[in-house]
């Protein structure tokens, strides 16, 4: 389990963004620190050269985001690790399909996902 969020990075390295994104905010890093130091030493190891370093431009680039923006993607992580484990796995699977996607069937999806998101409920 470990291994694939280590390789998908939920998202494009979405958790190793956040987790070093709450140790680099000092109140925060405080009250997060023992359990997620914990995971980022053991999924930072499992990763490849170069996913660390996708994680590692990830951080840098949530660093750099305003205050709300960074608040916004913790919030989206605290909801995430709410999720339970069968559909952040479904989640995980989807993301893959997607990413394997060619530039056509990408478009194609944000088409018909834009206009599944048209359709009232």
């Amino acid at each position: 389990m470990k291994a694939v969020i280590a390789k998908t990075l939920i998202g494009g390295a979405l958790v190793s963004t956040l987790v070093l994104g709450f140790l680099s905010t000092p109140g925060r890093a405080q009250s997060f620190a023992p359990a997620l130091r914990e995971a980022i030493e053991q999924n930072w190891y499992e990763l490849s050269p170069q996913e660390r370093s996708r994680a590692l431009e990830n951080y840098r680039r949530f660093q750099k985001l305003p205050p709300e923006k960074q608040r916004g993607i913790e919030e989206q992580y605290h909801r995430w690790q709410q999720l339970p484990s069968d559909e952040q796995e479904r989640i995980r699977r989807n993301y893959d399909r997607y990413r394997g996607m060619n530039s056509d069937q990408k478009e194609e999806f944000s088409r018909k996902y834009k206009q599944w998101r048209s359709q009232p409920r």
